[in-house]
């Protein structure tokens, strides 16, 4: 059985662009760390928020977690299985079905593709609509079909990165009635939000991100104080 758990010793990630100088020399490399010395340790049974401005690094945290960026120095340790929840598009081919996608989908994360399928359809509630090409359906319809396929996996590690937007505000309930179901039956949890009410509900400790680097890591209150004075 793994006892999941992340662990950052002194972890620096670092961004690369452009910017437009002259007409003879028209572009100049530039560079900026997105996180700066970050410690950080996550251990099973956890559920931590992570909070901050929009360019204070939790996306970026979130993708380092998960393997998706490779730190410019530092130490980085993940332990477990891990899923990044991060939109609602897991991979969809738009000339098959959703139930044909499901099917295939299940096979590449481990998954029963008969349970799945019948899960997804149920949650989804979409109709004629999962047995149509992909590309012929509504944005809200296809948020609804990938985020119950992502929320119908079981990973040691679960990473969400602000994925309750889509639908009308019913479906919304359900979607994070369902999300909580999720959590409840994963390892540990490290959730990227701004909603106050989510934080509260949900998590047992807070992190707060202020230009790459962690100014607050623990008690709840205190955590949604300094957020709320940041704004």
């Amino acid at each position: 059985m793994v006892s999941p758990n992340i662990q950052f010793d002194a972890v620096s990630v670092e961004y690369h662009g452009y910017k437009i100088r002259s007409l003879l020399r028209p572009l100049e490399k530039m560079s900026f760390l997105a996180l700066k010395e970050i410690e950080l340790k996550i251990e099973a049974g956890e559920t931590i928020a992570i909070m901050g401005h929009n360019g204070a690094g939790k996306s970026t945290l979130l993708r380092v977690m998960a393997g998706h960026l490779r730190p410019l120095s530092g130490n980085v340790k993940v332990i477990g299985k891990t899923l990044l929840l991060a939109g609602v598009n897991p991979g969809f081919e738009n000339s098959f079905s959703p139930r044909q996608n499901l099917s295939w989908l299940s096979k590449a994360y481990g998954a029963e593709p008969g349970e799945t399928v019948l899960s997804v359809e149920k949650f989804a509630d979409i109709g004629g609509g999962f047995d149509r090409p992909v590309s012929t359906l509504s944005t809200g319809m296809k948020g609804r079909v990938g985020f119950g396929f992502a929320t119908s996996l079981n990973p040691d590690i679960l990473l969400i990165d602000e994925v309750l937007g889509v639908g009308d505000p019913s479906f919304k309930s359900k979607a994070t009635d369902r999300l909580k179901e999720m959590i409840r039956s994963t390892g540990a949890v490290v959730i990227s939000t701004h909603s106050v009410g989510l934080v509260r509900e949900l998590a047992s400790r807070v992190i707060i991100l202020e230009n790459g680097r962690i100014i607050h890591d623990g008690d709840v209150q205190l955590g949604l104080d300094m957020y709320s004075s940041m704004k």
